[in-house]
Formats: C-alpha cells, structure tokens, sequence
C-alpha cells in the first residue's frame, strides 16, 4: 500500500476543526480510476445527445421536416419527391459520403453540425451559406434537428 494523499476530513468532538488524515489506497485502485477517467475522457461522443450527431431521432418525422422546412428547395434528394435544389450539395448517399467530409468526425456528427451550422465546412463547388440570399441556418429546434439527422443517416 502506497500513501497517496490527503484528506481534510471534520473531527466532531467539542469544536469543530479540520484535520489533515493521510490516506491509502493500493496503487490498483488509483490506476483503475485514472484508467476510468481516462476512457470516459477518450469515448465517442458523436451518438450522444447534446448537438454530437445524435441519431436519437425519428427518421419518419425527419423526412416530414424535409419537405416542411424546405430543403429540398436547395438540395437534391432521390428519396423526397420534389427535393431537386442545385445551390447546396446533393444529399444522395449523405449517410455515406458524410463520414469522410471532415477528418474524424462521424457521419451523423457531421450531418448534425452542417443543420445546426452550415457555415463551419462548405462542400468544395457549392457557395458559402451567406451567399447568394441564402437563409441559414434553417431554424430548427434541437427534437427537430435529431430527426432530421436521424433521417439523413439512412440516405446511402
């Protein structure tokens, strides 16, 4: 057993004051609990709620919101009929072609940061959201955007 450290603990007797009391613990559990730090500190974050891509979603509502909050309107897509737009890429195959846009990002990460901030990566041959009247970010809440995702995510 190794000494590790020290603890401030509260010693009741009749006043109340702060004694340092040394503390040990067998150096397995220290390095168990870096480990544990350190793999939750490492995880995948890109399924997980809170804007990381979350596929959470309802891939039926998603489609509803395509056509609803007019994507299709710049963006290609076969699987909504009417979604024939030319100013923003094509979502043919997003599911796939999505995980190679940015390096090490997920697909449904990438997909979700594109909705919520179009401007973070223009696909090369396509203008700038800023550019040519374009209105984006398309306001969307956060349900909205997960079924969004969750939708754009089957598209392969």
């Amino acid at each position: 057993m190794f000494l590790i450290s020290h603890v401030m603990i509260a010693k009741h007797v009749r006043n109340t004051r702060q004694e340092v009391v040394p503390v040990r613990l067998p150096a397995v559990a220290l390095l168990v609990i870096v480990l544990g730090l350190s793999l939750a500190a490492c995880r995948d974050t890109s399924k997980l709620g809170g804007g990381g891509g979350d596929v959470s979603g309802n891939a039926d509502t998603g489609k509803t919101l395509f056509t609803a909050k007019g994507c299709g309107t710049c963006h290609t897509l076969a699987a909504v009929a009417g979604a024939a737009g030319t100013i923003g890429p094509t979502l043919n195959g997003i599911a796939t072609t999505a995980g190679t846009r940015k390096p090490n990002m997920a697909a449904a990460a990438y997909i979700d940061e594109s909705i919520k901030d179009p401007a973070v990566f223009i696909v090369p041959g396509y203008p700038a959201p800023n550019q040519g009247g374009m209105l984006l970010p398309v306001a969307v809440t956060d349900a909205e955007r997960r079924d969004l995702v969750a939708f754009l995510a089957q598209q392969k």
